[in-house]
């Protein structure tokens, strides 16, 4: 078997040290209503950075498929839960009437295929003031058809805690709405980068038909924030709403 390389070897233990060290950081993007309504939490993704010794931050794409190659996902999607549980946790304790935001976490192919990853996610809900709403799942939905039975068995776990699903890579197509009857998520996102502005009107009205709200992400002008409100879309998310922030 060929040696795998010095530096792939010594970033890989330099990130599996960094999980126990607590050396990841959490920041955040908002996703805005259009139509706001009185009462409703806000919204947002939530993304993880792998912080150098020298704090530097370097992009999800240095480090993400190493530990995917490394099989070592699944524990970054614990630590997001954790991490994020000892924010609201903290949060809460200095403002007590603090409105704690819905927050959407990625989950990846492998942590789908972790059998105890919902009941992992349980106990945090249930300690640290995310059920109700507080917490939701974003996973990609060509993983999400090749995991299926995977996450409707973590849904099942997590859903009685107010935990929803987001399903990202939405294209409006007739399978994929097909797919969408099938793993009855609570939102869908829509990349305005790879769906045409004239078909947005149509696939949101079908999303509403099945009572599934709509996101539409990568919004970064005016003009297309304008058009996706003449379209009704519920939820917009990127650069022309906000920019990703430490959280």
């Amino acid at each position: 078997m060929a040696r795998e390389p010095q530096s792939q070897t010594s970033l890989v233990d330099r990130l599996i040290a960094s999980l126990q060290q607590d050396e990841f950081v959490l920041y955040a993007q908002a996703i805005m209503p259009l139509v706001p309504q009185n009462g409703e939490r806000p919204f947002q993704e939530i993304f993880v950075r792998f912080k150098e010794e020298d704090t530097k931050l370097l992009p999800p794409g240095t480090f993400f498929p190493v530990l995917e190659e490394c099989q070592l996902l699944p524990y970054l999607d614990r630590w997001v839960a954790n991490r994020l549980a000892r924010w609201v946790r903290s949060a809460v304790g200095v403002k007590p009437d603090w409105v704690i935001p819905r927050n959407n976490v990625n989950l990846s192919e492998a942590t789908l295929a972790d059998p105890d990853y919902g009941q992992y996610v349980c106990k945090y809900v249930d300690d640290s003031y995310l059920s109700d709403g507080a917490l939701g799942f974003e996973v990609a939905l060509e993983s999400a058809v090749a995991h299926e039975v995977s996450l409707r068995k973590l849904m099942a776990e997590v859903r009685p805690y107010g935990c929803s699903l987001t399903l990202s890579g939405f294209d409006g197509s007739k399978a994929s709405f097909s797919e969408l009857k099938d793993l009855a998520p609570n939102f869908i996102k829509i990349s305005t980068a790879s769906v045409a502005p004239a078909e947005l009107p149509e696939i949101n009205r079908e999303c509403q038909t099945l009572g599934i709200k709509t996101i539409a992400e990568h919004v970064e002008s005016s003009q297309m924030l304008l058009h996706l409100r003449q379209s009704k879309i519920d939820f917009v998310q990127g650069f022309e709403i906000s920019p990703v922030k430490p959280l």
